[in-house]
């Protein structure tokens, strides 16, 4: 197998609005090896209800600001500078606390190809995608939703 590096510059990177969720590096992109976005949440702006993922391990990097997080059973922020990775099966959920902004690198590993479930999901926000497709939509990305109570009590 002949691997080539993968190189996006920001201004060429496809950005998805609400929130703004830059596209970075697909499973495509990489041989499968990783896959890469950047998030933008502005203050106390909800960025994912709580899930978890059977294929692959997902690792966010504070760059700007702080991001409050749902790991597991335990709730907390995650400071500039901060570092967290979810290994498979974890639940997790992820806002932007209601003092300030988040601006995070998110990886997974592998890479799965993630980018086509992005860019239907301001349509599923929205309410405009039929609930069986929708259920499809996250079977085939690997996005499997989950209660969590403690994070309903925390995002309120």
């Amino acid at each position: 197998m002949t691997h080539e590096a993968w190189v996006m510059q920001e201004k060429d990177a496809e950005v998805v609005e609400k929130p703004a969720l830059w596209l970075l590096a697909d499973g495509e992109h990489t041989d499968g090896f990783l896959g890469a976005n950047r998030l933008s949440l502005r203050a106390g702006e909800p960025g994912t209800k709580p899930h978890y993922h059977k294929k692959s391990a997902e690792a966010f990097y504070v760059l700007e600001g702080a991001l409050r997080m749902l790991v597991g059973a335990e709730t907390v922020t995650v400071e500039r500078g901060g570092y967290v990775v979810i290994p498979p099966g974890v639940r997790h959920a992820f806002a932007a606390p209601p003092e300030q902004g988040a601006d995070v690198l998110i990886t997974l590993a592998p890479g799965v190809d993630r980018f086509g479930y992005f860019r239907v999901l301001p349509e599923i926000l929205r309410g405009n995608v039929a609930p069986e497709e929708v259920e499809r939509l996250h079977e085939r990305y690997d996005v499997h939703f989950v209660d969590a109570p403690e994070w309903a009590e925390h995002s309120a």
